[in-house]
């Protein structure tokens, strides 16, 4: 009855900063930090014990992440969102997996040492019924076609077509999944 509580007081503050939150967020624990106007969520959101909803904003506009419902999102993944990330129905998220729309330039000089440069985002697209290995990474601009299976341990830094699985660092087609 108590989780129950906190569930819905957590639900409850994210609305009242913005979110936009079509049922209560399963989770037993603090999973969002951020901008709070920048979520959007369908029903059946599940996140386990130390996932994390991170949003920032990019070049002054807030960033957008949009989860569908029937989401699953294991331990102590991290989805870290300043620009937009776009998550569909039915996807499940393995453990400490990271889902990031930006990174940064690398300013590089013959007498320094390689310095941080400008942010760089670049939305990302998780389609219908995509499953996310355990420790999988997907980075900046890249579209997850519907059905598909990213294995555990991928980097993620190119679009993945509909229908297969998809491993690896770089990253290929491993099969194709007959619907």
């Amino acid at each position: 009855m108590l989780n129950r509580i906190k569930r819905f007081l957590r639900s409850h503050n994210l609305k009242s900063k913005g979110a936009i939150i079509q049922g209560t967020i399963q989770a037993n624990h603090l999973f969002f930090e951020g901008r709070a106007e920048g979520l959007s969520c369908e029903k059946n959101i599940w996140i386990e014990e130390g996932g994390k909803f991170l949003i920032g904003s990019h070049k002054g506009m807030i960033g957008r992440l949009s989860i569908g419902q029937s989401f699953y999102m294991n331990r102590y993944s991290v989805i870290d969102c300043h620009f937009n990330i776009s998550i569909g129905a039915k996807v499940l998220i393995g453990p400490h997996c990271y889902i990031c729309d930006f990174d940064h330039d690398l300013k590089t000089d013959k007498n320094k040492s390689a310095q941080r440069g400008d942010g760089i985002a670049s939305p990302v697209i998780i389609h219908n019924d995509v499953w996310i290995g355990a420790g999988a990474i997907i980075l900046k601009g890249v579209t997850i076609g519907e059905r598909s299976i990213i294995a555990a341990g991928s980097v993620i830094t190119k679009d993945v077509p509909p229908d297969v699985i998809v491993g690896g660092n770089p990253q290929k087609i491993i099969r194709t999944i007959h619907p």
